[in-house]
């Protein structure tokens, strides 16, 4: 079986966006301005690519050279000692629940027709078809409270 197919039929996540909330979640646990985070993806082994990779994305040893290139503070010594008290105090236990929890939420966000939260309110999403304009007939996630709120999502 073609790597391709097999890549299709799993549904693997895309690192760099699920890197990309990484990112927005620990900016907002951590009260850190947006672009105080430097992310970086590193893959392993012979990982190939359709595109060229961003400057953030590397294979192996690679990932030194690109955290190297970063001069400036971003934090002064007090700011960093909040954020790892915010980090310590906020993490979960490594156990066997919070693992197996963490691989649910995977599978949710990688299955099209698993329920999910609203970004703007946090209710119910509820799979809709556009009716008009440019995406007519194409489907999307809406907030269950529409009108009163206005939340939407992708249909993957």
């Amino acid at each position: 079986m073609d790597p391709e197919d097999l890549q299709e039929i799993i549904q693997v996540p895309d690192p760099l966006r699920q890197n990309y909330k990484h990112v927005k979640a620990l900016e907002t646990l951590l009260d850190v301005i947006p672009g105080a985070i430097h992310s970086v993806v590193v893959f392993a082994g012979n990982s190939t690519f359709k595109t060229p990779m961003p400057a953030n994305v590397t294979k192996e040893g690679g990932y030194i050279r690109y955290i190297k290139s970063f001069t400036t503070p971003v934090l002064t010594e007090d700011e960093v000692e909040i954020v790892i008290g915010r980090i310590q105090s906020g993490r979960l236990a490594p156990t066997r629940d919070t693992h197996r929890q963490h691989v649910e939420q995977l599978k949710a966000c990688s299955n099209p027709d698993a329920e999910r939260p609203c970004p703007k309110c946090g209710s119910k999403m509820v799979k809709r078809t556009s009716k008009r304009g440019p995406n007519a007939g194409s489907q999307f996630w809406g907030c269950s409270l529409f009108p009163k709120c206005r939340g939407t999502l992708a249909a993957n």
